[in-house]
């Protein structure tokens, strides 16, 4: 079963898998809106391989990331579900211990000058949200981020990158976790549009 690959939490990661989860096609987008290509990369992506919606599954980035990328995909996710489609999520700041890291730090922008933290070790885990300035990094070696061509995270390793080459190890858990997601954002709605 081949399946589909979309993260719009932070620009526009999509792509194609084989039934190994070896990536068919993979194709990061930087210089346009996710909202303006994104049903394009996807229809493209079957028409090459010659596939139906529905004789694939889905894999989708639940955040956390900007609240208009975030409902993208799960928008998308959504709808392919009342279609039939098996939609599979998760958090990226969870991908280090999906793939088998037992220790580290998790941490991105969060906006309105604040970032997101989450650390963890050996199954206990902490998420919190402090003023940028506050930010500390002592062990880069442990760190994680979405997204490691920001300034403050040039030195830790990117998530994006671990789900690229670790494909197969992180679906694989999905699939055996049947995990499902509700997007993550960093503050409630009524934090976040006050």
């Amino acid at each position: 079963m081949y399946s589909l690959f979309i993260d719009t939490t932070s620009g526009l990661e999509i792509g194609l898998l084989d039934s190994s989860f070896t990536w068919l096609e993979y194709t990061s987008v930087k210089d346009l809106k996710p909202s303006e290509v994104i049903h394009y990369k996807i229809f493209e992506l079957l028409k090459k391989y010659n596939l139906n919606i529905t004789q694939i599954r889905c894999f989708v980035s639940s955040g956390p990331g900007s609240y208009t990328g975030m409902r993208l995909s799960e928008g998308l996710a959504q709808v392919f579900e009342m279609n039939g489609m098996k939609v599979y999520s998760f958090y990226h700041f969870e991908v280090p211990m999906l793939i088998g890291i037992i220790r580290g730090f998790w941490t991105t922008n969060a906006f309105k000058g604040q970032v997101f933290i989450y650390n963890w070790s050996e199954g206990i885990s902490e998420k919190e949200l402090i003023n940028k300035e506050l930010l500390s990094i002592s062990d880069a070696n442990l760190g994680f981020t979405i997204d490691n061509t920001e300034a403050n995270f040039t030195k830790l390793t990117s998530t994006k990158e671990l789900i690229k080459n670790q494909a197969s190890k992180l679906f694989l858990k999905l699939l055996e976790k049947n995990m499902r997601v509700e997007p993550y954002y960093f503050r409630t709605l009524d934090e976040e549009f006050r």
